[in-house]
């Protein structure tokens, strides 16, 4: 995916994770529910589980072979890529104060959570400057993840201190049923690891009180992305996920997912067409093994007309030939000509 970094400088939130819920003093109301108004995303997902399914409301495992729950890759761990790492957010309907969060992993009959639910994994909660570490209270006081080694399908997390947000996401490490094997050594003397497993989501709940403290709204910061940067229109944002599916589909060697942004009618100044792209494409993960491919300083310039945009990126390309099983690698810029297609943006040419 297009990195993402998670920065400091806010104070973090203490949390408790528990496996009972305690009956809150005060009202709380899960807002992480797409009939109260929350959305959820992910940059990458099985198009049988996508992420709208950790917020309609169904707690329950016994649906995920018809498409219940989310899914998400561990590919970051092929070459241990913290970077590069899955994840499911929830956008809230506004900014609320979150007092539990309930995670929901798999865990029915058939997939019980101890040998294919999430093992570990991260929470964070958005704020004007990124994302934060949303803090462990435990005895071993691991502050890196939120839970490690887990086994049982439902895991409840109370908040004991202010967290004011309106995203929450659940940053996926392992699973149960996760496998990483040497595979060889790459670049640089990296290792590059075979990976087996899923992450997967049945719901997440975000239990809030129903309003703010004055004061918090008070303390709203002003203007605190990073310096020089504007906030991402909406449009950018759409094409933002285009090329992170771009990246994802080299990454897993999925052919639909790196074509699933091109036009129809693409070409380039050469005369290459879609079906060109999509057959060397094609041709390539044939070719090569342990594809990775890493996007970084994305340049995006909308069109005069708001219909057509341009987006230059860095890329940094590492791959495993068949044919001799070495690892190669590449730098280079590509450049990208978006425009509108029946409302939705599609890449018409590229160089």
């Amino acid at each position: 995916m297009i990195a993402s970094f998670v920065l400091s400088g806010c104070s973090g939130q203490s949390l408790r994770t528990r496996k009972m819920l305690v009956s809150p003093q005060r009202e709380l109301i899960n807002y992480a529910l797409a009939s109260r108004g929350a959305t959820a995303e992910s940059p990458d997902s099985s198009s049988e589980h996508p992420p709208s399914e950790v917020i309609d409301g169904d707690t329950s495992s016994l649906d995920w072979d018809n498409g219940g729950g989310w899914e998400g890759n561990l590919s970051h761990l092929r070459l241990a890529e913290t970077l590069k790492r899955s994840y499911i957010q929830v956008n809230l309907p506004g900014k609320r104060q979150v007092k539990r969060i309930v995670v929901y992993t798999i865990d029915s009959p058939k997939y019980p959570a101890e040998d294919f639910g999430l093992s570990t994994y991260r929470l964070e909660h958005g704020h004007a400057t990124g994302w934060e570490a949303v803090n462990v209270v435990n005895d071993s006081r691991d502050k890196q993840f939120t839970v490690r080694d887990n086994k049982v399908g439902k895991i409840v997390h109370d908040i004991n201190e202010e967290l004011i947000t309106d995203k929450i996401r659940l940053v996926p490490r392992s699973s149960n049923d996760t496998e990483k094997t040497y595979s060889l050594t790459g670049f640089g003397g990296k290792p590059v690891y075979d990976v087996k497993g899923a992450a997967r989501v049945i719901e997440i709940e975000v239990w809030c009180y129903p309003t703010v403290p004055q004061t918090a709204e008070l303390e709203k910061p002003a203007n605190l992305f990073p310096l020089g940067k504007t906030l991402p229109s909406s449009e950018e944002q759409v094409i933002r996920k285009i090329l992170n599916n771009y990246e994802q589909g080299y990454d897993n060697k999925n052919l639909e997912l790196v074509m699933s942004g091109f036009s129809d009618e693409f070409s380039t100044l050469d005369g290459k067409s879609k079906t060109d792209v999509e057959e060397k494409a094609a041709r390539f993960f044939d070719e090569y093994k342990s594809i990775n491919i890493t996007l970084r300083d994305l340049r995006i310039e909308m069109g005069a007309t708001a219909e057509t945009a341009a987006a230059d990126v860095n890329y940094t390309l590492e791959c495993v030939a068949n044919a001799d099983n070495n690892l190669h690698k590449r730098d280079g810029t590509l450049n990208f000509s978006f425009r509108k297609e029946d409302e939705n943006w599609k890449i018409f040419s590229a160089k």
